[in-house]
């Protein structure tokens, strides 16, 4: 887990950030979009259409999604771009990725850690503080 300044709407608590890397190869991007907003809502997310970068108890994002072959997937659907189209520029979703993965690629942007050390990443991440007392508990 990694704590950092709020983004988007700084009138709000610290972020509590994590990264996890999943593999089933039967599930669809759309898939992946349904589990993690189903994940969401069992954990009370509710939606402010007048504050998108507000509060939350959780926020689930798809970053990448790679097939069986291990190829990335793409798309440019409204409720799911693949891959995330901020992702190489936020250091609360590389940091944690690449520690978790030192070898990720962000599929279109190259090695996650040469992201981290690329603008505007690397600004950021002296902000991205890891917080070892805190730990994902599995739902299954």
């Amino acid at each position: 887990m990694y704590e950092t300044p709020p983004w988007g709407d700084p009138d709000q608590p610290s972020y509590l950030n994590a990264a996890v890397v999943v593999r089933d190869d039967a599930a669809t991007a759309r898939d992946w979009l349904q589990r993690a907003q189903t994940i969401e809502t069992a954990e009370g997310r509710v939606r402010d259409p007048e504050r998108q970068f507000g509060p939350r108890t959780l926020d689930v994002d798809v970053i990448a999604v790679f097939d069986a072959e291990g190829r990335p997937v793409r798309g440019a659907d409204p409720e799911l771009t693949l891959p995330h189209p901020r992702a190489h520029l936020r250091a609360f979703v590389l940091k944690p990725w690449a520690d978790l993965d030192p070898a990720a690629e962000l599929p279109g942007h190259g090695p996650v850690a040469a992201l981290l050390r690329a603008e505007p990443a690397a600004s950021d991440v002296a902000a991205v503080r890891e917080r070892p007392d805190l730990r994902i508990q599995s739902a299954g």
